[in-house]
């Protein structure tokens, strides 16, 4: 444990690995931060959604909805366990298995141990606090399964009931920050992993720049001392036109034919040269390709 931890455990004021209510923790606490939680032994980790022992239950577990399969509801939570999440791209990238805390609610369920219970407010539900976190009472899992998630991994659910006698949720006319109701989303299939077939996720095609897409089609050839080129990727031949140089070609006259490329590339325009004549007209810095 670093020395910041080791500070965080010294400030704390209660035993957070306990089952059931928290002596002196009143239902709709609000808290300010994870720190806060744990300090106040709400919920004993200040990293993790599930605190809890696998072979003892889960103590408590903070919704935030971080997970695609997350469905708040209220008085019951559909809640996707902990693993196979990518921290940057917030996918489900790898299957959860039935360790650390999934085995600990599943142990809950198994013992039926009521879970104590805190929103975030990063959760999108309508019973989500404004700011912070509300310690919203206890629950018990009624039904711990693995199924085949929305990201087409399989997942660690757990559905949530609260326990009767502990006061109403804010909701539609309290604490609100999300208007939209969670329960308008369709109920998630309860169908195993085994019974589904597997789907990869499903990825945003990168959006390409509209100014480089008209730049592509505004190059398409250019005419440097009578001489047109054409742009890399076109298909036809360079071709040679009546020049008039400083070297004592004479009006009308015609180079005689350019040798076959001995190599392409992309160059800038400075760079051109054949058969020692090098005083092409140069308008604008492009990048063609040519022999050199």
């Amino acid at each position: 444990m670093g020395f910041l931890k080791r500070s965080i455990k010294n400030l704390q004021k209660r035993e957070p690995a306990k089952f059931g209510a928290i002596h002196g923790v009143e239902v709709f606490s609000k808290y300010e931060s994870r720190e806060e939680l744990f300090i106040e032994g709400v919920h004993g980790i200040t990293e993790g959604g599930i605190h809890g022992r696998a072979n003892e239950g889960a103590f408590s577990i903070v919704v935030a909805g971080r997970y695609d399969d997350d469905d708040d509801r209220g008085e019951i939570i559909y809640y996707t366990g902990e693993g196979g999440h990518s921290r940057t791209s917030e996918l489900q990238i790898k299957d959860q298995e039935w360790v650390r805390g999934n085995a600990a609610l599943r142990t809950s369920k198994q013992r039926n141990l009521p879970v104590r219970v805190i929103r975030s407010h990063v959760l999108r539900s309508r019973y989500a606090p404004a700011s912070g976190y509300r310690y919203d009472g206890l629950y018990k899992v009624i039904k711990a399964e693995q199924i085949v998630g929305n990201s087409g991994h399989a997942v660690c659910r757990f559905i949530l009931e609260r326990l009767p006698g502990q006061g109403s949720l804010p909701g539609d006319d309290g604490d609100v920050k999300h208007p939209v109701a969670s329960s308008s989303r369709p109920p998630v299939s309860s169908s195993s992993s085994s019974s589904l077939p597997r789907r990869d996720p499903v990825l945003a095609a990168p959006k390409r720049s509209i100014a480089k897409m008209r730049k592509g089609k505004a190059r398409e050839s250019a005419e440097i001392g009578g001489i047109q080129f054409k742009y890399e990727g076109g298909t036809s031949p360079v071709k040679t036109e009546p020049v008039a140089s400083s070297f004592g070609l004479g009006i009308g006259q015609r180079l005689p034919p350019a040798p076959a490329p001995v190599r392409e590339e992309a160059i800038s325009i400075r760079r051109i040269r054949f058969l020692g004549f090098d005083e092409c007209a140069v308008t604008k810095k492009r990048t063609f390709s040519v022999f050199s």
